[in-house]
């Protein structure tokens, strides 16, 4: 675990203090995978027991491909492609990379990252920095859940969810909080053969894109509208 542990000592850090204003950003590291057979669908919570426990293998098959395919790395990238920062209206501010949210299971394994996960938990909630970054003009996009869903008659989604908490340009005490989940349409992936494998990568980073452009359209801009009707 010599990796998490010196990606927790960052977490805790914080970087670029001389910058005049930051977007630190928090990838994910939690995927999670649903495959859903039509007996899933129509047979009762008995068939849902049983369609879970038969693509067990598949899902796990599936979230590996899902870290392969959309990284911590990849996401960043993503992100950067889209202007993440001029979307949601921080013109001008610098990117921090933090590093990624550990996954439950990656909590589970390593006590360390337990508590380092809770301890960010816990600052989500009390509405404090999630870095020691100390540059009044600040905000954060932290990534969440990366959910692959399969159902017959609905089709295959990939959830995504983030929360982009804004300090405002003066350091204010307490962050705007604008958390949400959206989904969007897999058309390829996961790859039914070898040579649909670059064509399926493309396909889930597309749909993390646009699910982003969806999140800061409904979920922040929205939000933000909503809150000034008020």
């Amino acid at each position: 675990m010599t990796f998490w542990m010196g990606a927790l000592a960052l977490l805790a850090s914080g970087t670029a203090q001389g910058q005049t204003c930051e977007l630190h950003i928090w990838p994910s590291e939690t995927y999670r995978g649903m495959k859903m057979s039509g007996l899933g669908m129509f047979g009762g919570a008995l068939g849902g027991v049983i369609d879970q426990a038969a693509n067990k293998g598949k899902v796990a098959t599936i979230t590996d491909r899902m870290h392969d395919d959309l990284s911590p790395e990849a996401q960043v990238a993503a992100l950067r492609a889209a202007d993440a920062a001029g979307m949601l209206g921080l013109t001008g501010y610098t990117i921090v990379v933090e590093p990624a949210v550990p996954s439950d299971a990656a909590a589970k394994a390593d006590p360390a990252v337990k508590q380092a996960l809770r301890t960010m938990q816990a600052s989500l909630k009390a509405g404090r920095r999630l870095s020691a970054a100390t540059t009044p003009c600040y905000a954060e996009l932290v990534g969440g859940e990366l959910f692959y869903v399969r159902k017959p008659l609905v089709g295959t989604n990939l959830f995504a969810r983030w929360t982009f908490r804004d300090f405002g340009r003066d350091g204010g005490a307490r962050p705007r909080s604008f958390p949400g989940q959206v989904k969007n349409p897999l058309a390829i992936f996961p790859a039914k053969t070898p040579d649909q494998a670059d064509a399926a990568k493309a396909n889930l980073r597309d749909a993390y894109a646009r699910g982003f452009a969806e999140y800061v359209a409904k979920k922040v801009r929205g939000a933000s509208a909503v809150t000034a009707a008020r």
